[in-house]
Order: C-alpha cells, then structure tokens, then sequence
C-alpha cells in the first residue's frame, strides 16, 4: 500500500527513496524496509510515518493528510507486527496501566468518526488554569463514551505533555462505589508521586487526604511541564446514583462527589499562582442528566452549564452492542423480562420500577437493574424525569405486542386493572403511581370502567396534588361526546371541567405548551393547550405545539393540526351570528396562518375558513384568512367590498367600518384594490371636520388606508384631522352641542386614530397630544384620553407609554425571561433544559383551591328536589355570612317542596328563619316567607313577607314576595292566596295610564300562578291583563319587548282573559327584530325561545336561541327550552340572584307550563339541549333539570364537590 503510493509520486520525480528519508526524517533502509514489506513501522517511529505519507500523497496529488484509513492500516500493521515480535514493553506498560483504571477492553480498539469529540477533548486540556477544570460528556446509551475516554486515556497515557489517572465505572464488575474508586486512585497517585505503597486499606483514605493526594499529584506534574488529568467514564452507573439499588445496600457517598475541584491558589506576597489546583482538569462522562448528584457541592464545576458536552451517537456505536430488535429478544430471555415486555408493550407508557416490581411480585431493585441494563438497547426514559420507560421507537413497540401474543398481553390488562382497583377502593394508600395517573385511562379506551376512573373525585384530586391539573382537564375528553353522552356523564363531566379548570391559579403562560414541545414531550404540550377554558384559545394553543413538532415529530404535529381543526370548527359554530370582538378567536385567525405557514396546510385552511365566517374575529383578521385562502374565497372578499359600499352610505359609525373595511382589504391587496383607494379618497374628499368633527375619525380611517400607496394625498387628509382638532382644542366654547360631546364621550378613540394616521404617514403626534386641553384629558369615566394613543404601535410622540406592553401578563409567576431561558437551554441542553423546565412548571403548578362559580346554589336546589336535603345543606348552607345561610336554606327548602318533600321543606324554612330573624333584608325576609309558602305554611309565610313601611325598591320587593307567597300557597290556602292577589291589582288601573306601564304586564301575568287554574283568571285579574296589554289597533314595534312576548304567550295558550289576540301583529313583530341590530341584552331572547317551543317549533326555538350575543346567554336561552320540552317544575324565587336564570326568564317559564299543552313536550329533544347546554362553559343552566332528567347523578356531583373542598370554600 506504501509502495503502491511512492510509485505514484515518483511518477512525478520526486518519489525516490532518498527524497522519502529525508522527508519522513530516517535512514532509507528504513524507507525500503516499510515499503518493501520488509518490517513494519515500529510505533516510535510513527510520527515519521505519518511525515512520510503526507508527502507522497501530496506529490500524487491527493490530499496531504494522514486520514483514518491510513491510521487504520498502520495500526494494523504495527499490531501485527507486535504479536510477531511478542507484546513490546511499551504495549505491556500501557496494558497495565488500562486493566488499572478498569478499561482493559478498550486497549487499541480502533476509534473512527470522533475527531470532533478528539479535538474537543485536546481543546479543553490545553485551556488556561483559570479555565473550567471539568468536562462532562453525556451522551445515551451506545453513543460510544466508553471507547472515546478509553482511546483518549491511551493517548493521555503516552504523552510527555500529561499525566493521567482513571476509573471507569461498572456496575456489573463492582467498580461501581466510592470506597473502591478511592482505593483505585489513592494507588495511581501514590505511584505518580514516586511513593512505594499506597497507605495500608486505600479505600478507607479520608476525603481530605484524597484532595490532598490529587493536590500533591497536581503540583508534581506541573512542577514537570505536564498537566494532572483524571478521567472517569459511566458516573451514571455509580451505585449511589444509578437506580436499582437497594436503601440498605446504596452508598452515602457518590463518586462525582470525590472528583477534585480545588480552586486556583497565590502565594502571598508575590500574588503569583502556585501549581497544582485549577491546572487539574477531570474529563467524565455519563448518560444524558440535568445535574450531579445530590452531595456534589454547590460550588463544584461539575455543576456549571458550560462544563457539560452533548456526545453525538457514534457510527460505530453498534458495534459496542446488539440492535434495538436484538435487545428487545435479549431481554425476553427470561421469565421476568417476558413480563416486562408484556407490561410495557400493553401499557405504552408511564410504568416504572417500583410499578413493575408490584405487577410482577419481583423486587424492585432487580428490576430497576434490568431496564437500566437494556436503556438504549431496546428502552428509553420516558418523560420529564419521571422513572418510567417505554420501547425505542413506535416499530419497536409494535413488534414487542406481537412478540408478546394475545394470552401474555391479556393477563396483563387483568393485572393492570385489578392493580389499578386496588388503588381506587382504597386498599393501596400512599401516593397513587404515576401511571395510574397518566396514563391508565388511555389504555381503557371507553365504557364504565373509563367514566368510573376518569371522574373519579379522588384520582382528580390526588392528580391536582401531584401538579398534573392540566392532565386532569385533559382527560376528561377521553370520554364519549355528542349523542353518545348520557345528561348524567355529562353533568358529571361539566362539574369536573368546572371545579378543574376553576381553581385559582394563573391561566397558562402561552410559552408552556411550546416549550413542553421543544422538549420532545408532546402528550404534556397537548394537555397544556387543552386545558385553557375557550374552544378557539385551545386550537390556538394546539396550533403552536404544532409549528414546533411539525420539524421533529411530523405524524405527531399532523394528528394535533387535525384535533386543533376539530376546536377551531367547533368555536366558530358556538359563536352567536351577532357577537362582540372576542381575543381568543382573533388569536384563532393567527394560528391558521401559522399551521399553514409550517406545513400543516389542509388543517391551516380549515381553521381559516371557520374563522372568516365568525363575526367575533375583526375585519383584519378575515380579510387576511382569506387572502391566504387564495381564490376560493375572492367572492367573499367581494361581498365585503358591497356590504361596506353599503355601510357608508350610514351615519357615522358605519362610514368607520366601511373605512376601516376598506383599508384592511387595501392593505392586503384584495382584487380591486385600485378602485378602493378611489373609493377612499372620493369619501374623504367630501368630509368637513370644521363642521362636524367625527369627520376627523373618517378622514384618519382614510389617511390610514391610503398612506402605504398615495402618501400625498393621505398627509393631506391626516392633516385636515389635525387641523381640525387642533382648532376645536384652542376654541372648545365655540363648538356645536355634537361636537362638544364628541370630545366629551369619544375623544380617546378618535386620539387613536388620528395619532395611527401620523404614524402611518411618518408625521409625529407630539404636538397634537400636548395640545389636548387638561380639561378634556380625563373622560366622564376619568380615564387618561390620551393612555391608548400613546401606546399606537410604532407611535412617534416622542414621549414613554403610559400603558406599559403586558406581555408577560399570562407568565407572571415564572417571568417570561425565564421561558426564553428555558428555551435556549432547551436548544443547547436539551437534558438540563428539561429539567430547568420540569422545576418550573412545578413551582407554577404548586398551589390551587376549588371555586363555585355560580352552580353551587342550583345545585344545592336541585339536590334537594331529589331528595338528598343533607347533602344539599352541607354544600351551600355553611356560609358564615346570616343573609347568604338563610337564603341558601330557603332555596333548598324551596327545593324540597318542588320534589314533593313537604316536611323537610317545613324543617328547613325554619332553619332559614332562624337564621334570618335578625336580617332587614326584604330580599332575604321575601326568600324565607317563599320557603314557608311552598311548605304549606300561610301564617309564617304571610308573617315573613309582611312590609313595615318600606318605599321604593324595598316596597317593589316587598310586592314581589308576596306575589311569591300567593303562588306557593295557592294549593294549599288559596284564600290567603286570592287576597294577596287582589290587593296586588288595585294599582294596576293607576299602572296602565303611565307611559311604559306595560312593563308591568309580566309581573301581572304571574299572578295566574296563584290560582286554582291558570287558564280561568277572574274579572278583576282579566281587567288588570287587558289594560296593560297592546290594544286592537296599537303598533307594538315601540312596546316593551318582554310584554309583547308575554301578551303573545297569552294568545297561544287558550287562557281565557279576554285579551284582544296580537294576531298578525306579532308576525310583523317578529319579523322587525329579526331584522334590526339591536344591543346586546335588549331582546329576550331566552322568553322568545320559549314560546317558540310552545308552539310546537323546536328548530325555531332552537335558531332563536343562536341569536344571543354571548355564549351564556345562548346557553340560557337553550336551557330554558329544554326545561319546558321536559316539563320539569320551575319555581320563580322572590329575589334576584339566587337562581341562574333571569326571574323574567323563569315566570315565562313557569306561566308556559301552567298554560302550555302536553302536546308540546319532547322529552328527548330536551335531553339534547341539556347535553348540549353541559358541554359548555355556562352549564350551570342546566343544573335545575337534573331532577327530572338525570337524578342518578346529583349524589356524584354532590360527591364530586365535597372532594374537591367546594362546600369548605364556600363558593
């Protein structure tokens, strides 16, 4: 092979044997010798020999190195000719010293594909002594450490520039403890320092005799121009560290503990630095771990960032043991490892030796042995530090099911669920095991055994306990959803939900669900995501994770895209037609640009396309949805372009949406967008904020708009603003009564926008901020006017925000310098990133109490209409407040009756007055007399509801519960009832003669409740209906909408009070409403919906529903209906707020199952609309039908609320 390579360089004349000599520095026998095949190389003569190949191989022209082939067949070539000369004293030294550190397998193994680690290593031990003294590889297991520090030690060995001393650790040969690495290193160091015997029992030296060794050790190498280096490899498998090992068997001392780590020392007086100390360097490796152990000191290096390497697996790594296939067979080689296989191949993930040790009956130090033997041959930690492993790879584990088979893997669900029962009956106690946890509901799949388990209270709360809320959340969507959920589950699901997600920590830092990706734990992620309160913030969240796995898991990031799909749909579907701008379906828009942009692109468009037809995302947002959706949306750009044509043909605020539609399609290039700015500027130039200062909005909108394409003209028109306000600020006296109110009301926004417009055309808006006068600097509100357009994005006012940017707001706890921490050691440490991330999400996680919010009380109500009055009291009647316990006790004596429990109804009205006797309150005084009224008794209730003299609204409540006495007495003393109704309508002719007297009409209309039969009113009550409802001949478009939809409900229900019918009116009505924008709050809607269901209508009681502005009032509006399909009983309460539907709502409810036919009833329709009503966040409305509809689960709920410590907050 030399010789072949001197021929091809003497072909270009200078290949001769002399130029070789003198090139390789020898004598040209030597050069004849090599390349005849007459001797090899001997290895002091290696140096010249690599000389000599450089040199050939450069007069050749191939690259002038000595590369690894060439090492290789040298190498060879000496190892031969060593075992033909027998072991030379130079080999039979450097094997001692191998077999002496415990690394003889390692003697000159061939090393290849490390020269980047090699020369990392000679970096590190040439750097200055104030330089870091340590080097920690980590790398997994069959990355090639061993062999690396084993070649590095030999070459350590043989340098005149170091010394060297080692250790590789084994547990499988005892070099695993601290007592025989010192006794191991006391001995090489004796023999370093030229001593003759190391001291008598080594292993038993003092720590601080061992420091002084290497100290003394250190200081003679330097003293020799060489440098102390001490190399210890596998500190994982230190029988102090490593797991597996028995308490009573586990030494107290570590070995990393015992590694030298003095600091630099000066002599005093001369300041100079002495030998020894910081001139020691230690170079260790281990499997991946985010800190030493537990008793290395503080200050020690091991412990700093900067000393610890990421060891990339070696191409050879193979060759140091078995393929993952062959290791799952090695360890299937027994009965017990079978097992193992069985256990981990059927529960997935999350079992870890302590689990395996009780589902098997083997000891846990055995098997903590076995699967640290075979991490890296077949097993892989799994999770943040949790102790449990799980297969390699997914190939992997499929192949361990089938080399399992159906029997093994069935005998191990029955242990597993039979371990898992052990836990739940509370025959186990302690802290229940992580996979039971985590991950044991998944393996369940679905039916009883999966609700039993997942709404457990207890597993829920020991999950909390354990900082796992967010798994907790997340699992309860393992359940059945839709039709397949029964109104028990559901309810079950949505005291859960609420009780969960309402426990009184900080919402989750946005970062989180990232940065648990970025750390290869995407399960974690989605739960992370999934446990935020709003649909659409969850598919954003998901969303996120998303871009992150999509470049290290795809199949993963695809399987979370499709299920972030899922929520972005179903956000979008449970959004009113008519709805407020809501942040959480704008941060939806966002992340379907997001999916797209990372390669998710069909599930990208999908949340898009959801988004654009929601009207709570902005026009910004839409219009941008729909330009990345290309042409399959350019119609709908169109039709926005029409629809603002049209609004700016409106007043003032329409003209501002037109505008402000415009500039966002103008901004994002809509197909025409030349004739937009057209558009724009012909407005604008019409506009005369002199005479009407809104048009200075119009004409910033305008400025805004056109600024990035006709910059002129949009300074012309940011200008005209200006101008405009300037004069109105200088001369306010002489503005007109509109514009003076302009300012008054509506100054803040208009700031805003015109500051944006500065902005947008590079103009500065210090001026016109100083210009505002100090009377107008506060609005009616006495906010800062001018606090928004200080903080207008990119603003030029020369001057700080006053509302400082809140991007920390949702990371307050840990401080989003910490998660952008995080996040880099993430990137560059993955190890010690994961763990800097596991103790930051614990500290989050730590502290949190279960809140009622607002379903306490119906609850309790409900509770007791099913005959559980104890459990009822136990959760809402322990307020220490007088007023709140006897109103509590009264709505669950309330509750009683309604279940047809007189007695207890009486027992706990008297409570209720017992607790209310010293109270004022005629709220509270009106709920006591309700509760003696529906118990059947008429002096305590007519006592209660008396009124001594009040006026106003206490005389207004005053009436109302006695109007709430009549009804509750009406079957069982309607005389005392018949007269509280008379005296109620002697006011009623004085009523009808007042301007809106008609809104009267409902509290009227439920005065039928207290008659014998509703449909049959006397004279003096069908006298009171028809003075306060509309005439034959009278528009109602200008009535109170809550008395049209009662009069309506008249007409419908065959009552016979002598009211003219609305008749087509109503139609008209109808129609009129449904047409007109109206504010939030001012349709009743939920009444509406109801008699829609009355009528027999249900899909148009169902679309009036939709109508509603807000998700609660949706849900309100849905409940209410399914209370009248199913027929279920509705008390209306004296009060306010002690029910969860407005009183209005429950009296058009009450009256229309007093007046409504059975015909009109749909128990399952109703069913429904609970279940539906319970999936949302606002499910306490369907509480009250729990007693009809599902009582076998009020006792679980009940159940579910002491648990979780609801009754002892008090909620």
């Amino acid at each position: 092979m030399l010789d072949r390579l001197r021929r091809r360089a003497e072909e270009s004349g200078i290949g001769s044997i002399s130029a070789c000599a003198r090139a390789a520095g020898v004598h040209e026998n030597s050069v004849r010798l090599w390349c005849g095949g007459g001797a090899a190389p001997r290895r002091v003569n290696t140096e010249a020999v690599e000389r000599l190949v450089v040199f050939l191989r450069r007069e050749a022209g191939e690259p002038a190195e000595f590369d690894d082939h060439w090492r290789r067949a040298l190498e060879a070539a000496q190892q031969e000719a060593d075992d033909a000369r027998g072991a030379s004293r130079e080999r039979h030294e450097r094997g001692l010293f191998m077999e002496t550190i415990g690394a003889r397998r390692f003697l000159e193994r061939p090393l290849d594909g490390r020269t980047a680690e090699l020369r990392l290593m000679d970096g590190f031990l040439r750097t200055k002594d104030d330089a870091p003294s340590c080097l920690w590889l980590q790398g997994d297991p069959l990355a090639g450490k061993s062999a690396l520090l084993g070649r590095e030690a030999q070459h350590l060995w043989s340098s005149p520039k170091f010394d060297v001393v080692g250790y590789f650790v084994s547990a499988t040969d005892g070099w695993d403890r601290a007592g025989h690495f010192t006794g191991v290193m006391v001995r090489q160091l004796t023999g370093l320092l030229g001593r003759k015997r190391p001291p008598v029992r080594p292993e038993e030296t003092p720590l601080t005799k061992l420091r002084a060794l290497f100290h003394a050790a250190a200081v003679r190498s330097a003293g020799n121009g060489r440098r102390l280096v001490v190399v210890v490899d596998g500190l994982d498998q230190d029988a102090a560290w490593r797991g597996g090992v028995p308490d009573s068997e586990r030494p107290a001392t570590s070995i990393a503990s015992l590694l030298p780590w003095p600091a630099a020392r000066t002599d005093e007086g001369s300041g100079r630095k002495r030998h020894g100390g910081r001139s020691i360097r230690v170079i260790v490796s281990s499997r991946p771990a985010a800190v030493p152990p537990a008793d290395v000191p503080a200050e020690h290096p091991l412990r700093r960032a900067e000393s610890v390497r990421l060891l990339r697996p070696s191409p050879h790594a193979k060759d140091d043991g078995d393929s993952l296939r062959d290791g799952l067979d090695r360890l299937r080689g027994s009965a017990l490892g079978r097992a193992l296989v069985g256990f981990l191949a059927t529960a997935g993930a999350g079992l870890c030796a302590d689990d395996l040790a009780e589902l098997t009956g083997s000891g846990r130090a055995g098997i903590a042995r076995m699967l640290e033997a075979f991490w890296g041959r077949c097993l892989v930690p799994d999770d943040l530090g949790a102790g449990s492993y799980v297969f390699a790879d997914e190939e992997l584990l499929r192949a361990a099911r089938e080399r399992s088979g159906p029997d093994l893997r069935t005998e191990c669900v029955r242990r597993l669920h039979a371990w898992a029962d052990s836990w739940h009956t509370g025959e186990r106690s302690g802290p229940m095991p992580r996979y039971l946890l985590s991950h044991y509901p998944a393996l369940l799949c679905e039916g009883p055994r999966l609700e039993r388990y997942v709404l457990d209270p207890r597993r829920q709360r020991r999950l909390v306990e354990a900082g796992r809320l967010d798994e907790a959340l997340a699992q309860l969507g393992l359940l059945p959803d839709g039709a397949d959920r029964t109104p028990e589950v559901a309810a079950r699901v949505a005291l859960s939900r609420a009780v969960l997600s309402g426990r009184t920590r900080p919402p989750v830092p946005r970062e989180l669900p990232r940065l648990f990706a970025l750390a290869g734990d995407g399960t974690r992620a989605r739960q992370l995501a999934l446990s935020a309160a709003e649909d659409a913030v969850k598919a954003a969240r998901l969303a996120e994770v998303v871009s992150v796995l999509s470049g290290t898991d795809p199949p993963k990031a695809a399987e979370l895209a499709s299920e972030a799909v899922g929520w972005a749909e179903r956000a979008a579907e449970a959004t009113p037609r008519i709805a407020e701008r809501n942040d959480g379906m704008e941060e939806l828009a966002e992340a379907g640009r997001s999916l797209v942009e990372c390669g998710a692109e069909e599930a990208g468009r999908a949340v898009l396309r959801a988004v654009i037809r929601c009207e709570a995302v902005g026009w910004a947002s839409r219009i941008k949805a729909a330009r990345a959706l290309g042409p399959e949306r350019e119609d709908w750009l169109t039709e926005v372009a029409r629809y603002a044509s049209v609004l700016a043909e409106g007043g003032f605020d329409e003209q501002a949406e037109a505008l402000e539609i415009w500039g966002r399609m103008i901004a994002q290039h809509a197909p025409g967008t030349v004739a937009l700015r057209d558009t724009v500027e012909d407005l604008c130039a019409e506009l005369d904020p002199a005479s009407d200062l809104t048009h200075a909005d119009l004409l910033a909108l305008g400025a805004s708009a056109l600024a990035r394409d006709r910059r002129n003209q949009a300074r012309e028109m940011a200008g005209r603003a200006v101008a405009a306000l300037t004069a109105a600020f200088t001369v306010p006296e002489a503005l007109s009564p509109a514009d003076r109110a302009h300012l008054d009301l509506e100054l803040s926004t208009t700031l805003v926008r015109v500051v944006q417009a500065l902005h947008d055309v590079d103009y500065s808006a210090k001026k016109l901020l100083d210009a505002v006068p100090a009377e107008l600097c506060k609005d009616t509100l006495d906010e800062d006017v001018q606090e928004q357009a200080r903080s207008v994005k990119g603003r030029s006012t020369d001057s700080s925000p006053k509302g400082p940017a809140r991007a920390a707001d949702s990371a307050e706890l840990l401080g989003i310098a910490e998660l952008l921490g995080i996040r880099e050691e993430l990137t560059s440490n993955p190890v010690r990133g994961r763990h800097l991330l596991a103790e930051a999400f614990t500290r989050w996680e730590r502290s949190s109490a279960a809140t009622a919010d607002g379903w306490r009380l119906p609850l309790a109500q409900a509770l007791a209409a099913a005959g559980h009055a104890q459990e009822a009291v136990r959760l809402a009647g322990r307020s220490p407040d007088p007023a709140g316990r006897a109103g509590a006790l009264a709505v669950v004596a309330s509750g009683c009756a309604a279940g047809g429990r007189g007695a207890e109804a009486l027992r706990y009205a008297e409570e209720a007055a017992r607790a209310a006797v010293d109270l004022a309150d005629p709220a509270v005084r009106g709920l006591v007399a309700q509760a003696f009224a529906h118990a059947g008794a008429s002096e305590s209730a007519s006592s209660w509801a008396a009124g001594g003299g009040p006026s106003g609204k206490e005389r207004e409540q005053v009436e109302r519960s006695q109007a709430a006495v009549a009804v509750g007495l009406a079957p069982y003393d309607p005389e005392t009832a018949a007269r509280i109704v008379g005296r109620q309508l002697l006011e009623v002719k004085r009523a009808a003669l007042v301007p809106g007297g008609e809104r009267r009409l409902p509290r009227i209309m439920g005065l039928l409740l207290a008659l014998p039969d509703p449909r049959r009113p006397g004279s003096a009550l069908c006298a009171a209906l028809q003075g306060l409802c509309a005439g034959p001949a009278e528009n109602i478009q200008g009535r109170d909408m809550h008395a049209v939809l009662f009069h309506a409900l008249l007409d419908v229900s065959g009552c016979r009070s002598g009211v003219v019918p609305l008749g087509g009116r109503f139609g008209r009505w109808e129609q009129y409403v449904g047409s007109t924008p109206l504010p939030e709050g001012v349709l009743p809607v939920a009444e509406w919906a109801v008699l829609h269901a009355v009528r027999g209508d249900v899909p148009a009681a169902r679309d009036t529903a939709g109508r509603a502005g807000t998700p609660e009032r949706r849900a309100a509006a849905l409940a209410a209906v399914a209370t009248y399909l199913a027929g279920a009983p509705v008390i209306v309460p004296a009060a306010d707020g002690w029910a969860p539907q407005d009183t209005s709502v429950l009296r058009f409810l009450a009256l229309a199952d007093a007046l409504g036919t059975e015909a009109a009833r749909d128990e399952h329709e109703a069913r429904r609309l609970v279940r539906e009503v319970l999936a949302g966040e606002h499910w306490r409305y369907a509480v009250p039908l729990l007693p009809r509809l599902a009582p076998e689960a009020l006792p679980r709920l009940a159940e579910a609320a002491f648990v979780h410590g609801v009754a002892a907050a008090g909620g």
